[in-house]
């Protein structure tokens, strides 16, 4: 069972246990972080990682979130497939993409939508 849990702007915590796709039609959220499961280090082996690679599939995860909320942040490895990430974002909208780095080297990226991204 895996552990959620959801902070409002008001300052209100809530955790949340189970599988975020059953959960996802009940919450409510300012914004949401999704650091969804990438498949262990199968993901490192190829060249760009496809966001339908992860189970669930990247894409349902985002969908499901929206639907309650527009600002996301998703968290992802640093050979996804960034096409596909700019993908996700609302025709008309923007997606901010952010490269994390350890020791001089990109480890992962960071997309943000909706309200989340500096202006």
């Amino acid at each position: 069972e895996t552990q959620h849990r959801l902070i409002g702007s008001s300052g209100i915590n809530a955790e949340y246990g189970g599988d975020f796709m059953e959960l996802a039609p009940t919450l409510s959220a300012d914004a949401v972080f999704l650091s969804p499961p990438w498949g262990g280090p199968e993901y490192l082996r190829q060249d760009v990682y496809s966001l339908s690679s992860m189970s669930p599939c990247g894409n349902d995860i985002f969908l499901a979130a929206s639907k309650f909320t527009e600002n996301i942040a998703l968290f992802l490895p640093r050979n996804v497939d960034v096409d596909e990430v700019i993908g996700l974002a609302v025709p008309g909208s923007k997606v901010e993409i952010e490269q994390n780095f350890l020791n001089r080297r990109v480890k992962t990226v960071t997309a943000y939508f909706g309200n989340l991204i500096s202006e």
